[in-house]
């Protein structure tokens, strides 16, 4: 793993949100990197040395609160926010029939985008979804994500625990070959969890995901135009990949890939072979 050294820019959202992001390769396939939740751009970094310069032109953002992004203090880290960022980014950017690829919460935000784009008549923005482990039905939040929106015990973890600690923590629940937990990855994520205001963006954004409140989504599924990969990891602890078979399923044509050996996390614990199965499916080839 070797992080890269691309220089962040900046896409400004508002006067008070900043968007960081980094922008790779030269190629004519625009692909925009969602994040998941506690992590960062820099969770693609693993995955971009795979990813031929002169056919993609790759856009890895930091999510609003997230990274290097602006982290205001206005309790505004919905889902529903978050999808209206991307979209004024696609907008912002000139971009158009984009792959947009999301992981866990970035998943979800990536589904959420495509459809707020296609109902406000702005389909041509997305032209292919990859969905990986993504956040697509209402379920029981994982336990740090409960924890974190519990009053007082959330603030506690954040500020109380060592950080080392609670990178180490959490890494060894979503990876399922414990070997990939170097302390290279610690230390990247230790600068995501390390970061001024994460503690409220954390907390806050745990508190806004109620599961009842995105319980109408999976019934606009089977409404999705455009062709859509969905990667699982076999051993997910996190969200399992029986969410996978049931979206597969749930949108016309879609396929769905499950890595196995593979946890919560494939793009860093199996990067080789998530391209892999990216890669056709991105050029158009995979029928």
């Amino acid at each position: 793993m070797s992080e890269s050294v691309t220089p962040r820019e900046i896409f400004s959202y508002s006067s008070t949100v900043k968007i960081a992001y980094e922008r790779h390769g030269r190629g004519p396939v625009p692909v925009v990197f969602l994040h998941g939740f506690a992590a960062a751009l820099t969770t693609w970094h693993d995955l971009v040395p795979f990813i031929p310069e002169e056919s993609y032109t790759l856009y890895l953002l930091d999510l609003k609160g997230f990274g290097f992004s602006s982290k205001p203090r206005d309790r505004r880290y919905t889902m529903e926010e978050q999808a209206a960022i991307v979209t004024a980014f696609l907008e912002g950017m000139g971009l158009s029939n984009v792959v947009l690829a999301g992981h866990s919460l970035g998943g979800g935000i990536a589904l959420l985008t495509y459809l707020q784009a296609r109902g406000e008549g702005k389909a041509n923005l997305v032209g292919r979804l990859v969905l990986i482990a993504p956040a697509a039905y209402p379920q029981r939040l994982p336990r740090i994500m409960r924890w974190l929106r519990t009053p007082l015990l959330g603030w506690g973890i954040l500020h109380l625990l060592p950080l080392r600690f609670m990178v180490r923590y959490t890494l060894e629940h979503v990876f399922y070959d414990h070997k990939v937990i170097t302390e290279e990855r610690i230390a990247r994520y230790m600068t995501c969890f390390g970061r001024r205001r994460i503690g409220y963006v954390f907390i806050t954004t745990c508190r806004q995901l109620v599961p009842e409140r995105y319980a109408h989504l999976p019934d606009r599924y089977p409404t999705i135009a455009v062709p859509t990969l969905i990667i699982w990891g076999e051993h997910d602890r996190i969200i399992r990949p029986r969410h996978g078979e049931k979206l597969r399923a749930a949108i016309p044509g879609s396929q769905l890939k499950i890595i196995s050996g593979c946890g919560h996390i494939p793009h860093e614990e199996r990067p080789e072979e998530t391209y892999g199965t990216m890669e056709g499916f991105i050029l158009g080839t995979m029928q």
